[in-house]
């Protein structure tokens, strides 16, 4: 059996959870003077993990039905932004908050898809790209949103107790709930590609002409999958603020959309392992390429550099990404 066919379905979701939950609970379990693992090293877990969950949403839309999106930051930065304002201002409790910021990003989503309808290839990518900035800018010039500094001190998460109370750094509950979120919708996804959905979302993908004259509603599946697609980010976003407890306009900046396009890229288009791997890889190669700047004492970070060159050589050697099916950009 090839490593790819076994790393999907049930055996890579079981791999990748007894990793997790090794890596986050050994220092609970083990009695040592230092961390086994540091906290630092949680920290990088759990946002490749939330990352994971912002590159499979908008895997509908760039994989599933082949639309290039550069304003999906717009829902990762307005679900934080949701949250924020919900348990900040109206005094919510994070749970509900928690939903409410995927629900209004996808009802944001609804006319934000709407642009797909009747563009695609490049003006699409205008479109979102300007979309995306428009929120940007909004979130930069309104009191409510703290301006450029966006808002500090964030509820934190509880069941019972507070996250933070959770394991031997605080980071562990953190982690498992976006371990959750992204095998639910790893295993969510699946069963779209597998349903009629997902045919009318390949149907679309292939030939929109083709698919409309065989009584495919193109107008509604594209707007499904932006619905969809912008909902679970608006709940990355705000498991990310809240862990941080703190948001801030560049949640919603293009370069953050331009970094969860390439995760999709990178790791495969329509590859559900493939997101996973793509925002692993983009970030944690980041991170380790900034070390070795500190070690060898580079005078500029070595990353900016490598980032354009690792997109170049993707698209010239393997352009629908490691992971990613042989017919993603066949013509």
């Amino acid at each position: 059996m090839s490593w790819r066919l076994w790393l999907q379905g049930w055996r890579g979701a079981f791999l990748l959870t007894a990793v997790v939950l090794g890596v986050s609970f050994i220092d609970s379990v083990i009695i040592r003077d230092d961390y086994f693992f540091p906290p630092y090293f949680k920290h990088i877990l759990l946002v490749c993990l939330i990352y994971s969950i912002a590159a499979l949403s908008l895997n509908f839309v760039s994989g599933y039905i082949g639309q290039t999106s550069l304003g999906h930051a717009a829902f990762f930065g307005l679900g934080a932004f949701t949250s924020a304002l919900l348990t900040q201002v109206m005094h919510w409790p994070f749970w509900p908050a928690f939903l409410a910021a995927g629900i209004v990003s996808a009802v944001v989503g609804l006319p934000l898809g709407a642009p797909a309808v009747r563009v695609r290839g490049p003006f699409l990518v205008v479109v979102t790209y300007g979309c995306g900035e428009v929120f940007k800018y909004i979130a930069l010039n309104l009191d409510v949103t703290g301006g450029p500094a966006g808002l500090p001190g964030l509820v934190t998460p509880s069941i019972f107790v507070s996250f933070n109370d959770i394991g031997a750094t605080g980071k562990e509950a953190f982690i498992m709930l976006a371990l959750a979120l992204a095998l639910f919708l790893a295993f969510f996804s699946r069963r779209i590609e597998n349903s009629r959905v997902g045919q009318a979302f390949a149907a679309i993908r292939e030939d929109e002409i083709a698919a409309s004259s065989m009584g495919i509603n193109v107008t509604y599946y594209k707007l499904l999958a932006f619905v969809i697609s912008a909902f679970f980010a608006g709940l990355a976003g705000s498991l990310l603020a809240h862990y941080l407890s703190f948001v801030s306009p560049d949640m919603l900046s293009s370069a953050e959309s331009i970094m969860m396009l390439t995760m999709v890229v990178v790791g495969g288009a329509r590859s559900i392992h493939g997101c996973f791997l793509g925002a692993f890889l983009l970030t944690i190669l980041p991170e380790v390429l900034r070390m070795l700047k500190d070690i060898i004492g580079l005078p500029f970070d070595p990353w900016l550099v490598l980032f354009g060159l690792v997109l170049i050589l993707m698209m010239r050697v393997r352009p629908q990404g490691i992971l990613g099916a042989d017919t993603v950009f066949r013509r």
